[in-house]
């Protein structure tokens, strides 16, 4: 190495140039053939082979189940055996598992509602807590679900011949409503038809053949008429015709229940199969619909999450994410999911899984060990490690090194090691010297690509510091130089560093002159005799060129002054032939003032 080579070399040995990057990977591993987030719950869903798995958002997996998992309310969700109505069970938010028994679902209805859960024990109702545990409010022939505090029951005075029936509010601390109007209580068989508490607190109750609103906040009735200004109560609208009758007419998938008031004016009430008030129709008494009063359908909020991911699409249908605006995962995703917080669910392999992109798994290149690459020849051999935090898995990680820019790692040599300082892959691997590399330390570049995981990650640069190592030198030897008629013939001497296990020397000696005639022939492969014919007067130019394969030349310029021989005359002395070799200083080769300067 030449004195510049060798200044460079110490003061840039604090360079190890690496390629430093984050982590992609896979928080739940694309085995699925379904992810969805749970409606009503802070959690993933997984489906596949006809088993859910429940994972926490941050991909925690909590537990599994081979049932059916209907949305979680009230911080539950129902399972259901898979192809029937039969409820197996119900899990909180935590992943607990609350078994039951003997219980299907009752009115379509699997959701839990003022914390009670609605269930078919058998051929009769019961409504089961959160525990698990069946309440007894007392014996009913039918139930429906609580909402707002209320649930409608129905009942006989003797249950056990079926006689007197009648419909109670049941409130949800277990205590049953009593009914009043003008002071006056009315009993229980007065009771003809109780709705469910409808999503503004508002109940219909038809008493006694009459019409009334009941109020959930006050616990009142109020008379219902067509018109609302009315207060007559002989207007007070009334059912029309046979109320077990009206019933038990369907209109699509609402009950009705028709009704009139004393101008036979007729309404048309709408249920749903939970007794839930849907509307009221109203007609006038030439069969007009004039008015008609809908109540609110209550609706499940979905939760809504920002994310720092965004997908990305090629034109040839993949895609690629990037993470707070930046790309950070080129184009390899069969299918776009959903983003959320920093997660991203995505498609590989036809399978569905949950990735996250964290700045704290950052990885690094070294290759040569990260110091400073000498090449002598074609070829320098040497390895090339990605190093990664110890939470990676050293043997689900790999990387690529496209061979055409010069690296050529050989997969057979992959080496993985896991310590609890960290972990790397290693390769060993061939470079080859880049064209018209110089003898002064030089940044070389080599894109490689992290594949963990699966996931393919964006090609990266190594940077190294390289120089071509001329480690052959050229020399003359004064002793056996002749010159005879302008025609020159000197030796020179080539010496050249060997490395263990070299057993010969690799190179080419070629001689170029400006105009001259020259030639070489070669005595050892350390020697050669240099004939030079016609030599001009004056100084004369040739160059030794040394090629070696793949490898930049090394070049040795030569300046030959030569003298003509005059003879002696009165006027001049006698000048005899004379030459002068000297071997010329390559700018190159010269160490400039500041030795950071390439």
């Amino acid at each position: 190495m030449n004195m510049k080579n060798f200044v460079l070399s110490f003061l840039l040995s604090f360079l190890c140039f690496a390629t430093n990057a984050q982590i992609a990977k896979w928080v739940i591993e694309p085995s699925y053939d379904k992810i969805y987030l749970a409606q009503g719950a802070p959690l993933v869903l997984c489906d596949s082979l006809n088993t859910t798995i429940l994972w926490s958002m941050d991909g925690r997996r909590i537990t599994s189940t081979n049932d059916i998992i209907h949305p979680f309310r009230e911080g539950y969700a129902v399972t259901v055996k898979r192809g029937s109505n039969i409820i197996t069970g119900f899990f909180d938010v935590n992943g607990k598992f609350t078994s039951l028994k003997n219980c299907s679902i009752a009115y379509g209805y699997p959701f839990f509602s003022e914390g009670y859960l609605l269930v078919k024990f058998g051929n009769n109702f019961r409504y089961v807590n959160t525990n698990g545990e069946i309440v007894d409010f007392g014996v009913f022939k039918d139930m429906y679900p609580f909402n707002n505090k209320y649930a409608v029951c129905y009942t006989y005075e003797e249950i056990d011949k079926l006689k007197n029936p009648y419909y109670v509010y049941l409130m949800n601390n277990g205590r049953r409503v009593e009914f009043s109007f003008d002071g006056k209580v009315f009993k229980d068989k007065d009771v003809d038809f109780l709705s469910s508490m409808s999503n503004e607190g508002l109940g219909i109750a038809i008493i006694k053949e009459k019409v009334y609103f009941f109020g959930c906040e006050s616990q009142r009735l109020v008379p219902m008429f067509v018109d609302v200004n009315e207060t007559n109560k002989k207007r007070q609208v009334r059912i029309d015709g046979d109320l077990e009758v009206g019933k038990n007419i369907f209109f699509g998938d609402s009950i009705v229940i028709l009704a009139e008031d004393s101008e036979k004016r007729r309404l048309r009430f709408s249920f749903d199969n939970k007794l839930l008030p849907k509307g009221i129709y109203m007609y006038n008494n030439r069969s007009e619909l004039f008015e008609t009063i809908t109540f609110i359908k209550k609706e499940e909020p979905s939760k809504e999450y920002a994310s720092s991911f965004e997908f990305m699409k090629s034109e040839d249908g993949k895609f690629g994410l990037k993470y707070r605006g930046i790309d950070v995962l080129p184009f390899q995703f069969d299918k776009a999911g959903f983003c959320f917080n920093d997660y991203a669910v995505a498609q590989s392999g036809g399978k569905w899984g949950m990735l996250t992109y964290d700045e704290g798994l950052k990885y690094h290149f070294r290759i040569n060990k990260g110091n400073d690459i000498a090449f002598r020849h074609q070829f320098f051999e040497t390895t090339v490690r990605l190093d990664i935090p110890s939470t990676v898995p050293a043997e689900r990680c790999r990387f690529e090194i496209d061979p055409e820019s010069g690296c050529n790692i050989d997969k057979t040599s992959i080496e993985t090691k896991n310590t609890e300082s960290g972990n790397y892959v290693q390769y060993k691997c061939t470079l080859t010297i880049p064209e018209s590399l110089p003898d002064v330390l030089t940044e070389v570049n080599y894109p490689v690509q992290v594949i963990y995981d699966g996931i393919v990650h964006p090609v990266k640069t190594i940077k190294t510091n390289a120089w071509h190592y001329k480690y052959i030198n050229v020399d003359l030897n004064d002793a056996e130089t002749t010159i005879e008629n302008g025609n020159l013939s000197f030796t020179l001497n080539i010496t050249a560093e060997k490395n263990p296990g070299e057993s010969d020397y690799p190179f080419e000696v070629k001689v170029d002159t400006d105009s001259l005639s020259a030639s070489l022939v070669k005595i050892s492969e350390t020697r050669y005799k240099c004939r030079v014919d016609s030599l001009a007067e004056g100084v004369n130019n040739l160059t030794i060129n040394i090629l070696e394969n793949g490898c930049p030349p090394s070049i040795f310029p030569f300046e030959i002054t030569y003298v003509k021989p005059v003879k002696r005359t009165r006027y001049k002395p006698e000048v005899k032939e004379n030459v002068k070799i000297e071997k010329k200083v390559n700018v190159d080769f010269q160490l400039p003032l500041n030795p950071y300067e390439k």
